[in-house]
């Protein structure tokens, strides 16, 4: 009890190194606490699924297959005990005579249930998914619809005239799993009716669905893919052609973080939780780094109570057994504190994370134990380190006053050059990512994108005209362009053999106006106006081998004439090279899902409210949204911009840990040598002088923290470039700029403390010694 009372009193003389302590431990702690939970909840994706170890999902080079793959792998392999198929599909959902509601669907198989542990509110998992007019809704549906979750033999329109039965109503899919939230599921049959594809459970050529496999007990299913890829490369034409050539069973663990998107999944970047991760323990090394180095240094200052204590015939185990326990002591008051900013910062990292944490439910048996055996190991390694150090103490140096010339320590001049390289690496890696980031944003795509409006057209074949003249009817609109695919989906792709060999093409169907609205300029052949007829980019002549001046080419033994060439312009996200492309015109019999609408840029919001207004009144009571182009492009890289602004904040507190800890360090190495700086002063030395030797140490530090961080920081940039197609280019000022700007606040940090030791009184530093 002494022995906390003397601890106490050091503690209340010594408020800086107090403060620095508990409040750097404390905001450590509470980024570690926060940060570990988010992690903790990223790696347990799709754990709730009791078969999970048993599931897998087929995949090549991507995730696309046929339907009848699956049935015919079901009938050859006994290791297959089920499967489902997967495929996404959006629409339209209402009641009799209800307002027409977006809503997105999965189709799959009737085992879905049977595989996957998503909970049914009402039906059985066997019976749910059995008719191809029955549908499951989910939870937040069937009460959007019907306002209760007993809706069992309801009927509902999907597209208004395709009419199905409520069969079951499920739990709304939750944070945990890899697939999207989706509104209701139905069999894969009903695509039959839906989209009036009546052969698409026999259908190989189409391949753009997700299948999964079960596999029997015991089963090693994935030993099985060798012998498949075999008999695909004879017998599937998507093998056959080169379109693919792998063949595995992913388990379903490893989906979430998977790079291959699938049908109505969700992904996180395992590179992203590798990076938090690192960080985690980065904060926790910079906090128990400052705690040890502080508390060392504190030893010089606490050096007669453990003359005094060694004197007297205290043992050097029961100094360490003390030290320890203040460390344990003072670790449990920061994870008090920690707890405490733990919740208030919950709602912000949050959104930063675009997550939904919470830290109540975390607060399970298991990770209550873990916390505490962290805060015991912690606070061991926190207090065993100086305890060492200061128990090894001689009390004769301490009555010479020897001591304090000997404490300066190596780990402290290394743990503080580890802190500003943590520091610059963080800076540069941050700035680079949203260097990057602006780049994609602002790179010129070779299409107009701004002030252009986009809808999902929700009408009829034979309202095509009528719906466009309708929208350019009203003031500010200044074109109206109706297309199949457009530069926001990518295209569809349409893969044909060409001259014995077989080519890839993306494909849009436009109207003429299209090129307008987005600013396209067409460079016309010398052929005539053909129904046929196509505009293609410049990556399409160089894949066909064309000249500058085409006529025509073949395609599936037909003619294909070109009526037109186009410069290459991005029509995909900037991870990717331009592709070639192909753009058929739109005609009276073509499907349209996409309404571009050139709007002058004034007085946008009351032009918007009119958009909605009128086109509201042609479709009818439908659900539907209105959207900028520029800004659906901004949200193609709201991922690398969240990555940039994580490293930002977090190399912000790395910033404010590492300064809090140089601070306190940089005032126990004044005090050492107040002597020195009393000698110097009376020996003529002016206040400048005194300051440049004593920051002169820093910024050697600095130095040698920027050369080790800046070939870490730029390998790992560089690294994650090379994802993109489009790069920005890694100045050299970026990593000089994180080096200066480490080196100010070190100095601003150092200096305050440097200016009060140099103008301090030599006659009282000399009497002091």
């Amino acid at each position: 009890m002494l022995g906390l009372k003397t601890y106490l009193r050091h503690l209340s003389r010594n408020k800086m190194y107090t403060a620095v302590t508990v409040l750097g431990f404390a905001l450590s702690l509470t980024f570690v606490l926060l940060l570990g939970v988010y992690i903790q909840n990223e790696l347990s994706v799709d754990n709730f699924h009791e078969n999970r170890d048993r599931i897998y999902r087929l995949e090549n080079e991507t995730v696309d297959f046929s339907p009848p793959i699956a049935t015919d792998l079901k009938n050859s392999y006994a290791e297959i005990e089920d499967f489902t198929r997967v495929c996404n599909v959006s629409g339209r959902i209402s009641q009799t005579d209800g307002q027409k509601v977006k809503f997105d669907y999965l189709a799959v198989d009737p085992g879905f249930f049977k595989m996957f542990s998503f909970p049914l509110i009402k039906g059985e998992a066997d019976d749910v998914l059995q008719t191809e007019d029955g549908i499951v809704l989910s939870r937040s549906t069937a009460l959007r619809l019907f306002g209760s979750t007993d809706v069992i033999g309801q009927s509902v329109f999907i597209n208004t005239q395709h009419k199905f039965t409520v069969t079951g109503v499920m739990e709304n899919f939750t944070e945990n799993t890899h697939f999207i939230e989706q509104d209701a599921l139905v069999n894969l049959k009903a695509l039959k009716t839906i989209w009036g594809f009546e052969n698409i459970m026999e259908e190989y050529g189409w391949c753009s669905i997700s299948i999964y496999f079960m596999a029997q007990t015991n089963a090693n299913l994935p030993a099985k893919a060798p012998q498949i890829l075999k008999n695909f490369k004879k017998d599937f034409w998507l093998y056959k052609e080169g379109w693919a050539s792998t063949v595995e069973f992913t388990p379903l663990k490893e989906l979430y973080f998977s790079n291959k998107a699938g049908n109505a999944t969700k992904s996180n970047s395992k590179t992203m939780i590798i990076i938090l991760s690192a960080i985690v323990l980065i904060i926790l090394l910079l906090a128990i780094g400052n705690y040890i180095n502080l508390t060392i240094a504190q030893a010089t200052f606490r050096g007669k109570e453990v003359a005094v204590k060694k004197l007297l015939g205290g043992s050097k185990k029961k100094l360490i057994r003390q030290l320890v326990t203040e460390s344990f002591a003072l670790c449990f008051v920061a994870v008090l504190l920690a707890l405490l900013l733990a919740k208030l910062l919950e709602p912000a990292l949050n959104s930063l994370l675009e997550t939904h944490l919470d830290l109540n439910q975390a607060l399970t048996i298991s990770n209550v134990l873990m916390a505490l055996g962290m805060l015991l190991l912690i606070g061991f390694i926190s207090g065993i380190v100086p305890a060492l150090k200061i128990s090894s103490f001689k009390p004769i140096e301490v009555v010479k006053g020897e001591l304090r010339t000997k404490a300066k320590s190596v780990y402290a001049k290394a743990f503080i050059t580890f802190q500003y390289t943590v520091a610059i690496s963080l800076l540069a890696c941050s700035w680079v990512i949203l260097k990057q980031t602006d780049y994609l944003r602002s790179k010129d795509l070779g299409f107009n994108k701004d002030n252009i409006v986009h809808l999902e057209y929700l009408g009829g074949t034979t309202q095509k005209k009528a719906i466009a003249d309708e929208l350019l009817k009203i003031p500010g609109v200044k074109g109206a362009s109706l297309t199949w695919q457009s530069p926001l989906s990518g295209g569809s792709n349409q893969t044909f053999d060409y001259e014995g060999k077989s080519v890839s093409f993306q494909e849009f169907a436009v109207d003429s106006a299209f090129y307008d609205v987005f600013n396209i300029e067409v460079m016309p052949t010398d052929v005539a106006y053909a129904p046929n007829g196509v505009v293609l980019n410049e990556a399409a002549l160089k894949e066909l081998g064309l000249t500058d001046k085409p006529v025509s080419f073949k395609m599936e033994e037909r003619d294909i004439p070109i009526l037109g060439v186009v410069k290459d312009f991005n029509f995909k996200q900037l991870r990717s090279n331009i592709g070639p492309l192909m753009m058929h015109q739109q005609s009276p019999e073509r499907f349209v899902d996409n309404i571009f609408l050139k709007i002058d840029g004034k007085g946008i919001v009351s032009t918007i409210d009119q958009i909605k207004s009128t086109y509201a009144g042609i479709v009818g009571d439908v659900e539907f949204d209105v959207r900028f182009v520029d800004e659906t492009i901004d949200q193609w890289y709201k991922k690398e911009e969240r990555t940039g602004k994580i490293i930002s904040y977090f190399t912000f507190l790395a910033v404010v840990i590492s300064s809090m800890g140089i601070l306190a360090m940089a005032t126990f190495y004044m005090q050492q040598r107040k002597k020195e700086i009393g000698v110097r002063k009376v020996n003529g030395a002016t206040i400048g002088k005194v300051m440049v030797l004593l920051n002169k140490d820093f910024v050697k530090w600095v130095a040698l923290a920027f050369v080790i961080a800046v070939p870490l920081s730029w390998y790992a940039m560089n690294r994650w470039l090379e994802s993109f197609a489009y790069q920005t280019s890694m100045d050299w000022w970026i990593f000089l700029f994180a080096g200066m700007l480490t080196l100010l606040v070190a100095l601003l940090t150092v200096s305050w403390q440097s200016w009060r030791a140099a103008s301090a009184n030599p006659i009282d530093a000399l009497k002091q010694e």
